[in-house]
């Protein structure tokens, strides 16, 4: 028991003594844990201001969250490894001491993981409450940046425990990661030791390197690209592969010089020795600040700029309703025309399902991939971009009519990137079918039902709306050959497989009933007052129950869409994007500080460590030049060097002290030391530069004398100037 009190009283004094080194760290975890926190509170009160919202779909709000979330996540981690590294060697002379003084490797252990311990708890406690101060922050900036009163969301409880248990992973996993954390523990065990030193890398450098380049090659490539979806995995990836091959590049250019150019290697040692010695924590540094750099300047910097500068919400829906209907619905459209004096455009259309990212769980369990878009004419596709823009001219889409070419029509707004149509992230070739969605259609099997088209060219432009999610509600345009076969190929498919009939019968039998459905049949756009608005929704909500079949695979795609709503998603997106964008800039400058403080430490740590070796190592210089001028200094070069290397072979003989002072300072060894001449020398620096050179060399190994450990004037031995060595 009073060994016990003893131990914690020790942790306790040790903990106190070094609470500026794990403050940084706690710092680190503290804004860990506030970002998560920040990110999910944030999602779960904003999404639901949103009328379109789903989780993990890659759109909207959720997808801002989700992508600041991963980039901040992975920064973070980077951080705490570098941290943890910095902190633990500091405290690695610390923990020689303790074990040399009786504490066992498992008691210092345990100290180690009680420092930890509570270092969470702090964290986690201080994390949560910046995390609350910058969510409600943010919702105040928002509401009043919006200057729209939408319902918000409240955070759900289980938030708190899964954040706790987050960190903690994440805490563990930057342990486990950190190399160099295994071998200090190793170095308590060895008296003897007492710095790490990182070495350069070794196996498998060139296949790291095009592995590196290669990840590097495909980043950028696949960046540029439509389908990626300014995509944060890729930005990972770049700098992933970056790191890789540039370290392992500079690793080899390392070994080179030193094997290679010895005098240069030599030279610029003292320079350098931080790149061949700490190529690790260097190594980290550069991908920390590179990668820090680029997501403020060039990710979330461009977003926030691309943002305040889009266009207006209101531009981009030039109807205030926009409907996919069928013939059923004339007698409404004429009523609505007629009682609110609204005027209403019809172009014809056909629903078009393809192989997207939207997900839906049947009830069999098995997941269909899916999207819903609207196919028109070449001709509507002209008509429709003269409706927005009267000066426009047409130009040919160069499209066949055999409908193999498609030319797409990203409904969303411009300052965004435009998401594929299709589920295949490399691919330009969609697999589309004409109807709707197929209820009872196997991913697996998707090519046998959905045709592959050809993507002839692409455009982002509202001539509709920007509504629903970027994955539903696109144009599709088809030439006006395929069109009008498009119109009535409903009739001879399945629509719960997409089977042509002809094989749904053979499945089946000619008694089966195959389940057609002609589906949307055109689009309806409507233009009213303001003031009637309100009344023509609720004359269009109450037909969506018959057009349930509509959104019977998707509930974002509904049989109409009111521009008033669609607005006010758009700037809600708006504001909680530049939001997001400038807390997170933010957030990476505060984490650059805390990497720089880090880096600042360590390298002070190293300087100090690094002046003492070179004080040490001239105080060695010049005594040792010291007593070689006073025993030799009228003797030739060698035999300055052989008087060095006397004092050099009785420091490593085991007979003599272990040190050039000691050596030289031993009582009835060197008349000048017992004079006093060797000390008016040493203070006076009144040796020559010949002997400080053969000091140096003597020092560096130079040794023309072998094992000898005596010198004199007289007697036997080997011969240099006027001194015999035996």
């Amino acid at each position: 028991m009073k060994k016990d009190k003893l131990f914690f009283q020790i942790m306790k004094k040790i903990f106190l003594g070094h609470h500026k080194e794990l403050r940084i760290l706690i710092l680190c975890e503290t804004i860990l844990t506030a970002i998560s926190y920040a990110i999910v509170s944030g999602y779960q009160m904003f999404s639901n201001g949103h009328s379109s919202e789903y989780f993990m779909q890659e759109d909207g709000i959720s997808k801002s969250f989700l992508s600041a979330g991963t980039i901040l996540l992975f920064c973070g981690i980077i951080l705490i490894i570098t941290v943890l590294i910095s902190y633990l060697g500091k405290r690695i002379p610390e923990y020689v001491f303790l074990q040399r003084m009786g504490i066992s490797k498992k008691d210092l252990k345990t100290m180690v993981l009680y420092e930890a311990a509570i270092s969470y708890l702090v964290s986690i406690i201080a994390g949560f409450f910046v995390g609350k101060i910058l969510t409600e922050g943010l919702k105040i900036l928002m509401v009043r940046a919006l200057h729209i009163n939408f319902k918000l969301g409240r955070v759900a409880f289980f938030t708190y425990p899964s954040i706790c248990i987050l960190i903690l992973f994440i805490y563990g996993l930057s342990f486990l990661l950190v190399k160099e954390l295994q071998s200090d523990f190793l170095i308590i065990t060895n008296m003897n030791e007492t710095a790490r030193i990182e070495k350069l890398e070794g196996k498998f450098r060139v296949p790291k390197i095009m592995i590196g380049i290669i990840l590097c090659i495909y980043s950028v490539y696949a960046y540029s690209k439509i389908y990626h979806y300014e995509s944060a995995y890729l930005i990972i990836a770049f700098f992933a592969g970056l790191y890789l091959s540039l370290r392992n590049i500079f690793s080899i250019f390392l070994e080179h010089i030193k094997h290679k150019k010895h005098k240069k290697y030599y030279k610029n040692l003292l320079m350098n020795h931080r790149f061949y010695y700490r190529m690790n924590t260097v190594s980290r540094y550069i991908l920390f600040f590179s990668l820090m750099s680029f997501l403020s300047c060039f990710y979330f910097g461009i977003q926030f700029i691309s943002t305040i500068n889009a266009e207006k919400a209101e531009s981009l829906y030039p109807y205030d309703f926009m409907c996919i209907a069928d013939k059923s619905d004339d007698k409404l459209f004429e009523k609505i025309k007629e009682k609110y004096h609204a005027t209403l455009t019809e172009y014809p259309m056909v629903r078009v399902a393809n192989a997207d990212k939207t997900e839906h769980l049947e009830g069999r369990g098995e997941i269909i991939i899916q999207g819903q878009q609207i196919g028109i004419s070449e001709s509507t596709y002209y008509k429709l971009k003269k409706a927005v823009d009267p000066s426009y001219k047409e130009k040919s889409l160069n499209l066949d009519k055999n409908g193999k070419k498609v030319y797409v029509v990203h409904q969303q707004d411009r300052a965004t990137k435009a998401q594929p149509v299709d589920w295949y992230y490399n691919k330009k070739t969609p697999t589309l079918h004409i109807g709707l969605p197929c209820e009872y259609c196997d991913y697996a099997d998707h090519e046998t039902t959905y045709d592959k088209k050809i993507v002839a060219g692409e455009e982002i432009s509202s001539l509709t709306g920007c509504y629903s999610t970027p994955k539903c509600e696109n144009l599709i345009v088809f030439s006006d050959e395929y069109f009008k076969k498009a119109q009535n190929e409903w009739k001879d498919i399945e629509a719960l497989t997409g089977f042509k009939l002809e094989r749904y019968k053979a499945m089946y039998g000619d008694d089966g009933e195959p389940y057609i459905i002609e589906g949307p049949t055109k689009l309806v756009f409507i233009q009213t007052d303001k003031k009637y608005i309100d009344q023509i929704d609720k004359e269009l909500e109450s037909k969506e129950e018959r057009h349930k079949y509509i959104g019977n695979y998707d509930s974002t795609v509904k049989f109409h869409y009111l521009s008033k709503t669609a607005i006010t998603d758009m700037k809600t997106e708006r504001a909680v994007k530049s939001m997001i964008c400038v807390y997170i800039i933010i957030t990476l400058s505060i984490l650059n500080w805390i990497m720089l403080y880090a880096m600042n430490e360590m390298e002070k740590k190293e300087k100090a460590e690094r002046e003492a070796r070179e004080a040490y190592v001239r105080a060695n210089q010049e005594l040792l030049a010291s007593i070689i001028y006073c025993e030799a200094g009228n003797q030739p070069y060698e035999g300055q060097v052989a008087v060095g290397a006397v004092i050099m072979n009785r420091v490593k003989s085991g007979s003599y002290p272990n040190s050039i002072e000691e050596v030289i300072y031993q009582s009835g060894q060197f008349g000048p030391a017992a004079t006093g001449w060797l000390n008016r020398v040493r203070s006076s620096k009144g040796y020559s530069q010949t002997a400080l050179q053969a000091a140096v060399d003597a020092l560096n190994g130079s040794n023309p004398i072998g094992n000898c450990l005596y010198f004199d004037q007289g007697g036997a031995g080997m011969k240099i100037g006027a001194h015999y060595f035996h």
